[in-house]
């Protein structure tokens, strides 16, 4: 009787530990069930870039353990090997996917989650290839919980795996049983946006320019209507003409302005002013312009006797004209007799 009642004790004991440490296992255990959209970007970062759903492409999910293993005390730390894949999901019309893990001992214990897809490579042989890795999924990330099935949405996962769809409609291609993977050359180049540059305005309907302008003249003088200003003080005045047979406009794109340059010697520079030219000017005839934006000296006294001035015509080539080499005119402006001089 002794001996049977010794042979009881350590059975009971065991019973105890074994159930005792299944039952807290499977408190703390459950499964996982992700959820979340399949999304292929082209040319991804591009100005041609696009995205579309990706529809009935094969995914499986794999998943390890955070925080690694370490190498000596002070050793690098690598990471856990993939666990077995818990099995395989379609992505949906709209690219949604679905799947729920086996069951985890520790529902709560962080992990990696590895997503791929069964794609053809440049050689139509299927494979297996890593789509994402989700990190640090935990159950402590926010998700939604019945039972012991913990669902986290991953949300919207991108990748350049495959090519959208020539249409506009999501999913594959007529007679394509399974997404290609985009063969990637070393001398591939991403496409640069091309960029169409407006043509100034002038084109004629022949396609050759049908404006022309032109200094009839160009004049410096005191400052109009401002006896008392001091003599530096000057106002600015031009005629221009137009030899072309089309119409300068003066508004929209068809406006351009008038630089007016004068070399300032106390300053070692030239300083510069300028005029739009608001008016039309008709094929043959010609406008005048007058600015009394000007200053020859520095403050109020001009230290030089004269000063070169150079009037132009369109600096911001704006308007296509049939002579280029028509639109300068420099002169020389003394300033004790407050006279212009055209060089």
């Amino acid at each position: 009787m002794k001996n049977s009642q010794k042979t009881v004790k350590p059975l009971l004991l065991i019973g105890f530990l074994f159930f005792g440490f299944t039952s807290v296992s499977f408190a703390d255990g459950g499964f996982w069930k992700v959820t979340g959209d399949l999304v292929n970007k082209d040319d991804a970062g591009s100005s041609f870039e696009r995205s579309c759903p990706m529809a009935n492409v094969k995914l499986r999910f794999k998943s390890r353990w955070l925080g690694g293993t370490g190498v000596g005390f002070n050793g690098p730390v690598t990471p856990f090997p993939w666990g077995p894949s818990w099995g395989e999901a379609t992505t949906n019309g709209n690219g949604r996917f679905s799947e729920t893990s086996y069951f985890f001992p520790d529902a709560s214990r962080g992990r990696d989650i590895l997503i791929e897809a069964w794609v053809r490579d440049s050689n139509f042989q299927h494979q297996w290839t890593a789509v994402t890795i989700v990190r640090q999924i935990s159950g402590g990330t926010p998700h939604q919980q019945s039972g012991n099935i913990h669902t986290f949405d991953l949300g919207t996962i991108e990748t350049n795996l495959f090519e959208c769809p020539a249409g506009l409609g999501p999913g594959r291609r007529p007679n394509d049983d399974l997404p290609t993977i985009k063969p990637v050359k070393d001398d591939d180049k991403r496409r640069e946006k091309k960029t169409i540059e407006p043509v100034p305005y002038g084109m004629g309907p022949n396609g050759k320019p049908g404006i022309d302008l032109e200094f009839t003249s160009v004049v410096v003088r005191h400052r109009d209507n401002q006896p008392n200003a001091p003599a530096e003080r000057i106002s600015w005045e031009v005629v221009v003409r137009n030899n072309g047979p089309l119409k300068y406009k003066g508004s929209g794109n068809c406006k351009t302005r008038v630089r007016m340059a004068v070399y300032i010697p106390e300053l070692g520079t030239e300083r510069e002013y300028f005029l739009t030219m608001t008016k039309p000017i008709a094929a043959g005839a010609e406008e005048t312009f007058t600015s009394n934006s000007g200053n020859l000296g520095e403050i109020s006294d001009a230290n030089s006797d004269a000063y070169n001035v150079l009037f132009e015509i369109d600096p911001d080539n704006l308007i296509l004209e049939s002579n280029e080499n028509n639109n300068e005119q420099s002169g020389i402006y003394t300033l004790a007799t407050e006279t212009f001089v055209t060089q």
